[in-house]
């Protein structure tokens, strides 16, 4: 009998645990990033960016000047700059 409860207990637990299925017929939802339409403007903007932010962290890696303590610091508000940046873009401003 104790081992039907434990089975029964562990039966329960998968269940519970058993992924969401999605029906084939169903869109997919929406997600918070979501595909904007952007303008080639937009995209080559954007790239723009992304290409500086990148060499901006890299820089900031290979700056033997700045605290490895200072480094995660600066390259989070380099990150935040930078998105603001992109945001701005698919705003449109």
């Amino acid at each position: 009998m104790k081992s039907f409860k434990v089975l029964l207990s562990v039966i329960m637990l998968a269940a519970v645990a058993a992924p969401v299925v999605v029906r084939a017929d169903e869109p997919p939802a929406s997600s918070s990033t979501g595909s904007v339409k952007l303008t080639p403007e937009q995209e080559s903007k954007i790239s723009e960016l992304k290409k500086e932010e990148h060499k901006a962290l890299k820089d900031l890696q290979n700056d033997k000047k700045v605290k490895e303590a200072d480094k995660k610091a600066k390259a989070k508000a380099i990150k935040a700059d930078y998105k603001a940046q992109i945001d701005a873009v698919k705003a449109g401003k």
